[in-house]
């Protein structure tokens, strides 16, 4: 018997002592878990409202260095500030996402 067919017995005879546990906040009370929401919430919230002012500044920049400027700097540093800005904001709105398919991947 080899090395390696010994570690896959081993590996095959443990049992995972966290099968089963899942992540809960329920377990400090429900007001809490409550208040843990809310404020998630309202975090969640006022990056939303950044990256949104964001994306629209980005985008007045552009329009402003590319219809009176006539900057070719200005116009490729305000375009870069938009998408960036742009790309933020799908990230955070679709943060639930992002996490929830990330949790998905890994529950394999």
């Amino acid at each position: 018997m080899n090395a390696l067919t010994l570690a896959l017995n081993v590996v095959g005879s443990v049992s995972n002592p966290m099968d089963g546990v899942t992540p809960s906040l329920a377990v400090w009370g429900v007001e809490f878990s409550g208040r843990v929401q809310i404020i998630l919430g309202g975090l969640w919230a006022l990056v939303l409202i950044a990256t949104a002012g964001a994306v629209i500044l980005g985008g007045g920049k552009w329009a402003w260095a590319s219809r009176v400027t006539h900057s070719s700097d200005g116009v490729m540093e305000a375009a870069g500030q938009f998408k960036t800005a742009l790309v933020a904001f799908g990230c955070v709105a679709g943060v639930s996402l992002i996490l929830g398919a990330v949790i998905w991947l890994v529950q394999g």
